[in-house]
């Protein structure tokens, strides 16, 4: 282990989460490097990555009493780490990403990120146990997300333009949308087929409105039997896609093609979980201890993409290579010779 490097990583932790205890400052860093090193999540190799000078059992007591620690600010950490993470990024226009992400059939985990090169840095989150209508939170989908927007928008300098893209699992809810420009932001939202956009012309399924290769826009009413939205449909079926986009939007100046980068989320779920930290091989049951599991892995996350991205600039990326499973893929070995 470098020790070094890990002192100077929980300095820098400290000076960003400055809200955070000297032991929560510790136990983050030390178990983000664990993370990294490990290429896991699981208890006993991160333990095995950072013990030192002390027994894995008892670096495993340690990681065990950080997952149960209730008084961990969770919410305080959330608008550090957002204006932490934001702060590095160049421009005044932000996209916001909200999914719900699953581990087997035990927990749910509804996560708010930033958009970034291709993936998804997740900001804010709430996990609760899954297909369990009774254990879902009590304010339900809409508040619950609009709750960690809040989290979110704390840590986000006025200055910011935001726009927040959903899938149509969740977009389409015209009370979200109400929760969104409510914040003072744009939404763009997926909805499904059979959405209409109440026009001057008159009343249009959007998504019947294109062919393969065809974009169509129109400004009107949404959400007819709920609510009666002013907002701005968009229709796109790109050539390569198996049926049409039906958007819609509180911003008359997006194409809807922006709408792509929702798929980041995706790509990020993956990485924490098969790609990277192994996440779904998680054996944590309660929501809570998954909560604050997750600000390690997002921690560590962010670190080795940060560190890919500069290295990709500087030319010194390591080649791809294939991967046992198909596909191609780079390697962490850049991340570990540093440390």
């Amino acid at each position: 282990m470098n020790l070094p490097l890990l002192y100077q990583w929980q300095a820098r932790l400290g000076k960003a989460l400055s809200k955070l205890n000297s032991w929560q400052i510790e136990n983050v860093g030390l178990f983000s490097y664990g993370v990294i090193r490990a290429e896991s999540c699981q208890q006993g190799q991160i333990a095995r990555q950072v013990n030192e000078h002390e027994r894995v059992e008892s670096t495993m007591r340690r990681w065990r009493r950080f997952l149960s620690n209730k008084a961990f600010p969770l919410e305080v950490f959330f608008a550090e780490w957002t204006r932490w993470v934001l702060s590095a990024m160049v421009g005044t226009e932000i996209t916001l990403l909200v999914d719900e992400t699953k581990l087997h059939d035990r927990i749910g985990v509804m996560v708010v990120g930033v958009a970034w090169q291709g993936r998804c840095i997740p900001l804010a989150w709430r996990a609760y146990r899954a297909n369990d209508a009774a254990s879902y939170p009590a304010e339900g989908q809409v508040k619950m997300i609009e709750r960690l927007l809040l989290q979110v928008k704390a840590g986000v300098e006025p200055d910011k333009s935001v726009l927040v893209l959903a899938d149509r699992g969740i977009g389409c809810s015209p009370d979200l949308c109400h929760a969104v420009t409510g914040l003072g932001w744009h939404y763009l939202f997926r909805v499904t087929c059979q959405t209409k956009i109440v026009t001057e012309h008159g009343d249009y399924t959007i998504a019947q409105q294109v062919q393969p290769g065809d974009v169509w826009a129109a400004s009107g009413l949404v959400f007819k039997q709920r609510g009666r939205i002013p907002a701005h449909a968009r229709a796109l079926w790109g050539t390569d896609y198996p049926e049409p986009w039906a958007l819609v939007t509180s911003d008359e100046r997006l194409s809807g093609h922006e709408y792509a980068r929702r798929n980041w989320h995706e790509q990020s779920f993956r990485d924490l979980k098969s790609g990277g930290w192994q996440w779904g091989e998680s054996r944590l049951r309660l929501p809570a201890h998954v909560e604050r599991l997750l600000v390690v892995l997002v921690i560590a996350y962010a670190w080795v993409i940060a560190i890919g991205s500069q290295a990709v600039q500087a030319d010194r990326a390591h080649p791809l290579h294939r991967h046992p499973k198909g596909g191609l893929a780079q390697t962490l070995e850049c991340f570990q010779r540093r440390s």
